[in-house]
């Protein structure tokens, strides 16, 4: 795990304004929920956060964040034409957009003062709130006081996990001022897990402007966008990892943030997942990006693993898999091709019809009722009346066995068919 501060130095900083390929946020309205993914994939989520006592500022801000994300995506695709982040995007009335979440925090303004107590409080916070995903990482503008004057931002995250943390302090380093698409970029590479154990030249007392020993940041260019320090350059002037030697692209045997699991592949053909239902239920995907109650097509990287699970609606049950999956259990899927699946929803219970002909009746085990759950045991005896014997079953059971144990997969219509037996008369002898 590794935290970094992304600190402003004495010299003169350069404002950049919003990335120029950027128009703001296409998105509608504010909830502090995760709506539901429109991408498919391990992704990055938004959240605007203010403390309790903040004024709502998310209109506008919505506006920074999208900008920015649009920046510094352009920005890394200009670094490695072949990866970007996979943000979280949601649908909305206009369109496809940023999925931004907009928080008010529990605590006042006050709470998050100092930068290692406001981002731990922050996380824990966002956490208890929900934001807590394997497959997500999070960026999070914060809206609020500075946490400290020369702190730009937080970052801490695992190397192909996700749960991790980009904090951008949106009032900190305000004077000179630091583009926040940078702070975002920087941040977001720790919590992908940067600066990774083996890099080379991680700070050291020697190279590291504080002069301390800083595993966090590399320092062999302040123009590397995860220098410990900023003099507030563009981002367009700063690059991703200087000479390709300690967290991107390098050839070393540590992690390679260019391979994490949050980047996706520009290079990778992506293959539709189309599933389709009979029946009422749901199915989703381990992986974000799967969600669905009606039939659904999604877009995924080619030669993406993801497991399918089957949820039945109320009333209903889960049968089985057809097409591309099989069975009855979650499905693996290894999407190499264009692939299909069906998930056969059928009702949680069935209906028992009970006839007979001629005189006599079905015993049930357990007791008879118009409905049995689906697949449950029921077993059934035919009685016959005094004077008639039991001829056959039909329906659902055949056979002249005297019990029958149908299966219940489905609707039930048994009829037991008996017969008169005959009456012998006595024979009166002549005299």
């Amino acid at each position: 795990m590794r935290r970094a501060l992304f600190v402003v130095s004495a010299a003169l900083a350069l404002w950049l304004a919003p990335g120029a390929l950027a128009s703001g946020w296409c998105g509608a309205g504010e909830t502090a929920i995760d709506r539901p993914d429109a991408v498919a994939g391990a992704q990055v989520h938004v959240i605007v956060a203010a403390p309790a006592d903040g004024v709502d500022n998310f209109a506008a801000e919505a506006n920074t964040v999208a900008d920015d994300i649009a920046s510094m995506s352009a920005w890394w695709v200009g670094q490695d034409p072949t990866r970007v982040p996979r943000y979280d995007l949601a649908n909305f009335p206009g369109g496809t957009c940023l999925d931004i979440s907009y928080v008010r925090l529990p605590s006042p303004a006050s709470a998050y003062q100092g930068s290692s107590v406001a981002f731990g409080l922050l996380r824990s916070q966002l956490e208890a709130m929900g934001f807590f995903n394997f497959y997500k990482d999070y960026v999070v503008y914060y809206d609020g006081p500075a946490v400290s004057p020369d702190v730009c931002g937080t970052g801490q995250g695992t190397f192909d996990q996700g749960q991790g943390y980009a904090v951008v302090w949106l009032n900190g380093c305000a004077s000179p001022p630091v583009p926040t698409d940078g702070i975002e970029a920087h941040e977001l590479l720790h919590a992908f897990g940067a600066l990774p154990a083996g890099a080379p030249n991680a700070c050291t007392p020697a190279t590291d402007p504080f002069k301390v020993f800083d595993p966090g940041h590399p320092c062999d260019s302040p123009s590397d966008v995860l220098y410990p320090v900023t003099d507030g350059r563009p981002l367009q002037d700063m690059v991703l990892d200087f000479n390709h030697d300690d967290y991107y692209g390098h050839s070393g045997t540590w992690p390679d943030i260019r391979n994490v699991i949050f980047l996706r592949h520009l290079d990778t053909p992506q293959v539709p997942l189309t599933v389709s239902f009979s029946g009422s239920g749901a199915v989703a995907s381990d992986l974000p990006g799967l969600a669905c109650t009606l039939t659904c097509t999604t877009q995924w990287d080619q030669g993406t693993n993801v497991t399918l699970s089957a949820s039945p609606a109320n009333g209903s049950r889960f049968v089985r898999w057809s097409g591309g999956c099989l069975g009855t259990a979650s499905c693996s899927l290894d999407l190499t091709q264009a692939t299909s699946v069906t998930a056969v929803f059928a009702p949680a219970t069935v209906a028992v019809r009970l006839l007979t002909t001629g005189k006599g009746k079905i015993v049930c085990s357990p007791a008879c009722s118009k409905t049995v759950s689906a697949g449950a045991g029921l077993r059934l005896r035919a009685a016959p009346a005094q004077g008639w014997k039991f001829l056959h079953w039909s329906g659902t059971c055949t056979g002249t066995a005297i019990a029958c144990s149908p299966h219940t997969d489905a609707a039930v219509t048994v009829r037991a068919t008996f017969k008169k037996l005959p009456v012998h008369r006595p024979v009166k002898k002549k005299r």
